[in-house]
């Protein structure tokens, strides 16, 4: 089922009409790194996150971006002075998210909204513990393009991934990022 949501949201990202106000779409691949808070999680506590994306933009306002993103999250805090022995769960998604602003290739400062859904896989290998639902994630950011080739961005973002037993993994997280642009001349 997930599979084919997110095949059907890509076939539906290259089907839009080519009626837009650019020639063509413009592109552009990014990576980017920052940090990772599980919110009401007593069984992990802060950690990083890394990932790549890809860019396309159509129009003058619209990006959608499919991603790959991996989290570590660190050991719990101990209780009652107690370690506990475990470390943090390790998060691996894949999705697609569609931005409002931040145009692949465009130079100077941009504001911008963002939503997406995607499959978020979380494991833990010391509790045994493995899970893979889709999830939502919404946020937002600024993008600073330094050339028509090279842009900056920073974005706050929000994950809820509901769990198998009941219940969701949450989580927020603040990253920076570096892209290139390509086509769409």
């Amino acid at each position: 089922m997930r599979k084919s949501v997110l095949i059907g949201l890509l076939l539906t990202l290259f089907s839009f009409p080519s009626a837009m106000a650019q020639p063509g779409p413009k592109l552009g691949a990014g990576v980017f790194a920052g940090l990772s808070i599980p919110l009401l999680q007593d069984d992990q506590s802060q950690g990083i996150e890394y990932g790549l994306r890809g860019r396309v933009g159509l129009g003058s306002l619209f990006v959608f971006e499919p991603y790959v993103s991996f989290v570590t999250w660190g050991e719990p805090d101990p209780v009652d002075d107690v370690d506990l022995g475990i470390d943090g769960s390790k998060v691996t998604s894949f999705g697609l998210e569609a931005m409002l602003g931040n145009l692949p290739g465009a130079p100077g400062f941009a504001p911008f909204v963002f939503g997406g859904i995607g499959s978020y896989k979380v494991k833990n290998d010391d509790t045994g513990y493995e899970d893979s639902k889709l999830g939502f994630s919404a946020g937002l950011g600024f993008g600073v393009g330094l050339s028509p080739r090279f842009s900056l961005d920073v974005r706050g973002k929000a994950i809820v991934a509901p769990q198998e037993e009941g219940g969701s993994k949450k989580a927020v997280g603040a990253t920076a990022g570096i892209n290139f642009s390509f086509g769409g001349e």
